[in-house]
C-alpha cells in the first residue's frame, strides 16, 4: 500500500514539474509580442553593395540633386560614404560629423589657398554645380573671374558699383538685361543688347553694320529729326555707315567723298564743315 502511494506521489510530482517547464505551452515565457515566421534563407547569401538607385529610394532628394546638378560627383555613393547607417545619437553631432566624407579626401585646393572653406559655397555636395550665392561666394567672384572684374574696374560705369549677386543671383546664372533696363525702342528685343553693350563694360559701345537706325535715334532724337527733314542724300544713309564700329566715332568726309570739288577750292577750304555746317542737315542743290 505504501509503495503504491509513493508511486502515485512521484507521478504527480513529475506532472507538476512538466507543467512548469519552458517547453510546455502552459509554462512558456513569451519573448515577443508578435509572431513572425522565421526565414533563415533570406540570410543565406552575402549582400551586394547598394546602387545609387537603391540609395535614392530612401534618399530621394540627394539622388535628384545629383541627377540635376551633381557634375563630376555622379558616381557610386560608397566612393565618398565609406561608412553609413552608423550614426550613434548618444555621441551627439560630433559622431555624425565623423561619418561625413571630407572634401580634402579627393580635392586639393582647387580655388587656391585663399578659399578653403568649401561648404561656404558648395553647401550641398550632391549639387556641386549649384553653389549657394551667399556672402562668401559673392565676395570672391574676382578670384576666379578675373577678366570680368578687370573690365568693370578699367571701364567705370553704374555696373561697376553694383555687387555681382545683384545680377547673378545664383552661380552661373546670366540675367536678362530687362531685369533692370528698358529697350531703346518698343520693338527692340533684349537679345540684341549685347551686340552693342558688353555687360562688364557697357559704356564702351561697339556695334555691327546691321545695327538699326532706331537704336541710335532713341537717344539722338534731335539728329534723327534733322535727317528725316533733310533733302540731302545723307537722310537715306544708315547711321552706322558713317559712325562705324564704335559709339561716338566721328568720321571724316573724305572717307566717302574723296574730292567733291576742284583742288583749288579744297585747298582754300580744307574743312568741309566751313560750308556744310551740319552733316545731318546738308544744303542740297536738288529736291528730295
Amino acid at each position: 500500500m505504501k509503495i503504491a502511494i509513493r508511486r502515485m506521489l512521484q507521478i504527480a510530482l513529475v506532472l507538476v514539474v512538466a507543467s512548469l517547464s519552458p517547453g510546455s505551452p502552459a509554462g512558456a515565457k513569451e519573448l515577443a509580442t508578435v509572431k513572425i515566421p522565421l526565414k533563415a534563407e533570406l540570410y543565406a547569401n552575402n549582400p551586394q553593395p547598394l546602387t545609387p538607385m537603391q540609395c535614392g529610394q530612401c534618399h530621394e532628394s540627394y539622388f535628384n540633386n545629383l541627377k540635376a546638378n551633381g557634375g563630376k560627383h555622379r558616381f557610386e555613393c560608397q566612393e565618398c560614404h565609406k561608412s553609413f547607417h552608423a550614426y550613434n545619437p548618444t555621441k551627439g553631432v560630433a559622431a555624425y560629423q565623423e561619418l561625413m566624407p571630407k572634401c580634402a579626401g579627393c580635392h586639393a585646393l582647387p580655388h587656391g589657398k585663399g578659399i578653403t572653406d568649401c561648404a561656404s559655397c558648395h553647401n550641398d555636395p550632391h549639387a556641386i554645380k549649384k553653389p549657394v550665392m551667399g556672402t562668401r561666394l559673392a565676395g570672391a567672384c574676382g578670384d576666379c573671374h578675373a577678366k570680368p572684374k578687370a573690365e568693370l574696374i578699367e571701364n567705370p560705369s553704374k555696373h561697376t558699383k553694383v555687387a555681382c549677386d545683384k545680377c547673378h543671383t545664383s552661380h552661373g546664372f546670366k540675367p536678362n538685361c530687362n531685369m533692370c533696363h528698358k529697350a531703346h525702342y518698343p520693338e527692340q528685343g533684349f537679345d540684341t543688347c549685347t551686340k552693342c553693350h558688353k555687360v562688364h563694360k557697357p559704356k564702351l559701345v561697339t556695334y555691327g553694320d546691321d545695327t538699326a537706325n532706331a537704336t541710335c535715334t532713341s537717344c539722338h532724337a534731335e539728329v534723327a529729326g534733322k535727317l528725316k527733314k533733310s533733302p540731302s542724300k545723307h537722310s537715306a544713309v544708315s547711321c552706322v555707315t558713317c559712325h562705324q564700329a564704335r559709339h561716338k566715332a566721328v568720321p571724316q568726309c573724305a572717307e566717302c567723298h574723296e574730292a567733291p570739288h576742284p583742288k583749288v577750292f579744297l585747298d582754300r577750304y580744307p574743312v568741309c564743315l566751313t560750308c556744310h555746317l551740319d552733316p545731318h542737315d546738308l544744303p542740297s542743290m536738288g529736291k528730295k
